[in-house]
């Protein structure tokens, strides 16, 4: 099954190793803590939209472009 949240945090990591960033990095940028983001990037978790928020502007991109793909 390929839920919402594995979708959600398959794209995070894939946008994050496209830009060549660590885990820990974007967590950091993100205001987030790390093992947390460990649990969305694993889908495991379902973040806020505040969350899904922050990982954008970490990464440079639109909360919709995370979304779209989920």
């Amino acid at each position: 099954m390929n839920s919402l949240e594995k979708r959600f945090g398959d794209k995070v990591r894939q946008l994050r190793t496209s830009v060549g960033m660590s885990q820990e990095k974007l967590a950091n940028l993100a205001g987030i803590d790390r093992a947390h983001m460990g649990h969305i990037e694993r889908g495991t978790v379902s973040p806020s939209l505040k969350k899904v928020s922050q990982i954008a502007k970490a990464l440079g991109v639109s909360p919709q472009s995370l979304l779209d793909d989920a």
